[in-house]
C-alpha cells in the first residue's frame, strides 16, 4: 500500500504569476519555460509548467520528447511536421498526447503559450 504525505505543500502558479527563465535544449535556447516542478524520480523524470516561444525564437527548431509529454495550448498556434510530411496542427484548446522518443519540427506560427506535463 502506497501512503500519500499529507504534509507536503502544493505548488500553485498561473501565467500571471509565473517566473520565466530561458529553457535550454542541447546548449539551444527554445523559448521560455516556468517550473511548476521537477522531479528526479526512479521510474523517469516528473516535470510540469508553462512554455512559451515566439515566432521568431521558433520558426523551425527540432522537438523530441524524453517521456511521455501531454500538454495543453493555451494560446498561439503551431505545426509538428513529422518525417514522413505528417504535420499535427496546434491551436488554443487542443490537448495533445505525445509518447516517449516521438520527434518532429516544431514551427511556431504565432506568439505560443502551453501547459505541459512530463513523465
Amino acid at each position: 500500500m502506497t501512503t500519500t504525505d499529507l504534509t507536503a505543500t502544493p505548488n500553485l502558479a498561473t501565467l500571471a504569476t509565473a517566473t520565466w527563465e530561458p529553457f535550454v535544449v542541447e546548449g539551444q535556447v527554445a523559448g521560455q519555460v516556468s517550473w511548476l516542478v521537477q522531479q528526479a524520480r526512479p521510474n523517469g523524470p516528473l516535470a510540469a509548467g508553462f512554455w512559451r516561444i515566439t515566432p521568431e525564437e521558433g520558426a523551425e527548431i527540432p522537438y523530441a520528447v524524453n517521456g511521455s509529454e501531454t500538454f495543453h495550448v493555451l494560446e498561439g498556434e503551431a505545426v509538428l511536421e513529422e518525417a514522413d510530411g505528417r504535420q499535427v496542427r496546434l491551436s488554443p484548446g487542443t490537448v495533445v498526447s505525445f509518447p516517449d522518443g516521438y520527434t518532429a519540427t516544431w514551427r511556431t506560427l504565432t506568439p505560443f503559450t502551453k501547459f505541459f506535463v512530463v513523465a
